[in-house]
């Protein structure tokens, strides 16, 4: 696993809890609107984890850790099952309750739930599990105390791609901010995000009483984009850009260049 940082204003050290909530408070508060909960219907994790959904009966109890602006939350719901969506913001989740009073939204910390074990018969979490530093483990100790026997845990993370190792081989202030000393003094540094490789996550899944299923790279545009704007510097939406991204998604398959990495795993009867 590697660690990426961000920087952050010097004005105190908020803990961890402290600054994952602000940080991801903040976040949301620049979107207006949630997305349409329609949206999910189309995202490249509902069609991984649909077949494994439509094994369970109507009115199975899901989890939504690390909620966000809660589209997920809402579209299955709509589906029929009971979805409870879970995140650490309380102004966002606040903010849910008032737009979607008919569903369920609890703030809480992913690692230490108030949620009865054995109480859901799945649970999913998108991009959450690694911004804590001592890495996934207590979230996913955590789903697995949530999870019925035989529960189904979809979970996506920072994908460790190949453009990722290839920068990695020159020095870090060529490419990542914060970290050049040209300039002057470096600025405050603060974890931000763990970035898995396949055998990583699989690792730590298995190693917490879960048997991995799939494990797929997705959102390879996504990657693109960012290849784009962080290591070849262009503007988007300029027409070189667009090119540029035409061009690389026709090339490059997803294990280089794909943002996010996805699995899709069951819990075992007993954590080792």
């Amino acid at each position: 696993m590697k660690k990426d940082y961000v920087v952050v204003e010097d004005r105190g050290e908020p803990d961890e809890l402290a600054f994952v909530e602000e940080f991801w408070t903040q976040r949301w508060d620049q979107q207006s609107s949630p997305p349409s909960p329609e949206s999910v219907a189309h995202r490249p994790e509902m069609e991984l984890m649909l077949p494994y959904l439509k094994s369970l009966p109507p009115g199975s109890r899901l989890l939504d850790g690390g909620c966000g602006l809660g589209e997920w939350t809402v579209f299955l719901a709509r589906q029929g099952f009971e979805v409870v969506g879970l995140d650490i913001s309380a102004r966002t989740i606040a903010r849910l309750q008032q737009l979607f009073p008919r569903q369920q939204f609890v703030r809480g910390d992913l690692r230490a739930t108030e949620f009865a074990g054995a109480s859901f018969d799945a649970y999913f979490s998108w991009g959450t599990f690694e911004h804590f530093e001592n890495g996934p483990g207590e979230c996913i100790a955590e789903a697995h105390r949530l999870l019925k026997p035989g529960g189904w845990l979809f979970v996506s993370v920072p994908y460790q791609n190949w453009r990722h190792i290839l920068r990695e081989a020159r020095s870090r202030y060529r490419w990542q901010e914060g970290f050049n000393l040209k300039p002057g003094p470096l600025p405050r540094l603060r974890f931000y995000q763990w970035r898995f490789t396949k055998a990583d996550l699989r690792q730590e899944l298995e190693m917490r009483g879960f048997e991995v299923l799939k494990l797929k790279p997705l959102h390879r545009q996504e990657g693109v984009r960012r290849a784009l704007v962080w290591d070849l510097k262009l503007t988007p939406e300029t027409r070189l850009f667009h090119a540029g991204e035409i061009l690389l998604l026709r090339l490059l398959p997803g294990g280089f260049i794909a943002h996010m990495l996805m699995a899709v795993a069951r819990k075992i009867e007993a954590a080792p």
